[in-house]
């Protein structure tokens, strides 16, 4: 499917994050190299591929910003662009992620980037989340999202004080809302809690349904071996197979996007579960994910 140029210039942002330095409208265009998105859509799924290179002067001289997060207030303006960045094709597998999703790592590889840019990564996840609409795998009703995002679920344990949910039989489920309503920007919900740590028993088959209540940007989830700090960009991969809801665009009339997981926690130890987008782990999208 062929993808329109992404804008040269981001002026603004939806989501005001701390003291984040605007982006002038020529500094996408001269300091990411062969910068784009490619959104692929199939009738069982739907990919991101990232293809970012940043040169050396973009790494030195961007002075990084804080990681606060206020919420949406105003859209962005976009300025006409002069030039294309080189988008890649995008890749057959529109599920797999280590396929489908390159890892983006500006100034490092991973986690402790010093790299901090709130504008690039909200423009990023505002145009994937308008690519995105309507392409999810499933939709909920406005109306049941509060709920499910406080729902309990079942053979688990929940300590408020802690912000922990450990489960005690051989399968989980549980629902994941990203930005849910009435909580800080840029977490995910589960259970009522933010960024919970979650507990699962080694072999346990896990279920996760992940609802996307972000009205602007688009979100994912993803369990990663990697720890916080967290750097811009992240793993390909999940560090459990099939660990990986995909990226959810914008809410449309009929209702969140969302996508339903499965998979089985083997293999002992500590993870994280993120927003793969570039830079939302960074900017308080993650928790913990034990298997014991």
């Amino acid at each position: 499917m062929a993808e329109e140029a992404l804008p040269a210039g981001f002026s603004g942002s939806s989501t005001p994050v701390g003291d984040a330095v605007p982006m002038h409208p020529n500094r996408i265009l001269t300091t990411v190299v062969a910068g784009g998105l490619v959104i692929g859509a199939a009738s069982t799924g739907y990919v991101i591929a990232q293809f970012t290179s940043v040169s050396g002067h973009y790494a030195s001289q961007y002075q990084p910003a804080a990681n606060g997060n206020t919420g949406h207030t105003a859209s962005p303006s976009h300025g006409a662009s002069s030039a294309s960045p080189a988008v890649p094709s995008a890749p057959s597998s529109p599920m797999s992620p280590s396929a489908t999703m390159p890892s983006y790592s500006p100034a490092g590889s991973g986690s402790g980037s010093t790299l901090d840019d709130p504008s690039l990564a909200q423009f990023i996840a505002q145009k994937a989340g308008t690519r995105l609409a309507g392409k999810a795998p499933q939709n909920i009703p406005l109306s049941h999202v509060k709920a499910l995002s406080e729902q309990e679920p079942a053979g688990a344990s929940i300590d408020a004080r802690t912000d922990t949910i450990t489960f005690h039989t051989t399968t989980a489920s549980f629902t994941v809302v990203a930005i849910a309503s009435g909580k800080p920007d840029m977490t995910f919900t589960i259970a009522g809690l933010t960024n919970p740590a979650i507990i699962v028993p080694s072999g346990a088959q896990v279920t996760v349904q992940f609802i996307n209540n972000d009205a602007d940007e688009a979100h994912g989830w993803l369990i990663t071996a990697s720890g916080p700090p967290f750097g811009f960009g992240q793993p390909a991969a999940p560090a459990i197979a099939g660990a990986y809801a995909g990226a959810i665009g914008d809410p449309t009339a009929a209702g969140d996007g969302a996508n339903t997981i499965t998979f089985t926690a083997s293999g002992a130890g500590s993870y994280q579960y993120i927003c793969p987008m570039p830079g939302h782990a960074q900017m308080g999208m993650h928790g913990s994910f034990t298997v014991r």
